[in-house]
């Protein structure tokens, strides 16, 4: 199927929700680094899809692991915006940035209930992201259609913006798509 797929120009990579597997430690199994190893031979991206502490843990190791497999955390591995914690996310997200094959989404940063939330929620995270990534490494995501409950896609758009408006033009135009187009080989 891989092969099959590989061959249209829309496909650029694999989405995994490892976040509903029973096992936390379920993407480090034999068999699935095996999977994810012929991926990284198609030259695709995997985009990482994890919201506990342990599934972030797992990041330097798969990225050492499979060097040449472009990682792409969603939604910045769902750090603890509606608590207010730090830690471990921050110190595991810096850690899986050393990792220079791991990239990162700004999407599905979930801040409160409904659309009450604003950039001011998401500014400690956002900016630890990009001190840890860089723009270069950071891109921006809609996370449509869940984006829908946050309020709809315009507010995700306006609310990340505001999140990045420290950022200088060629920061901002990295981030809100010179890095995907880069990460997913697109072809415009």
């Amino acid at each position: 199927m891989l092969e099959q797929f590989s061959r249209e120009q829309k496909f650029v990579g694999v989405r995994h929700l490892i976040n509903v597997k029973p096992d936390p430690d379920w993407i480090m199994r034999s068999a699935v680094i095996e999977g994810l190893s012929v991926l990284m031979d198609y030259n695709h991206t995997f985009d990482y899809v994890g919201i506990l502490p342990r599934h972030l843990e797992h990041v330097p190791v798969l990225a050492e692991r499979l060097p040449a497999l472009r990682i792409v955390l969603d939604h910045l591995c769902k750090p603890p915006i509606t608590s207010g914690e730090f830690e471990p996310w921050a110190s595991q997200l810096a850690e899986a940035a050393e990792a220079p094959n791991v990239f990162a989404k700004l999407s599905g940063l979930d801040a409160g209930h409904g659309d009450r939330w604003s950039a001011a929620d998401l500014s400690r995270y956002v900016e630890h992201a990009l001190a840890v990534f860089g723009p270069d490494r950071l891109m921006y995501g809609s996370d449509w259609p869940v984006s829908l409950l946050r309020g709809g896609y315009g507010k995700v758009w306006r609310e990340i913006n505001a999140a990045t408006s420290q950022l200088g033009p060629q920061e901002r135009a990295r981030i809100f798509g010179g890095t995907a187009i880069e990460v997913y080989r697109l072809v415009l």
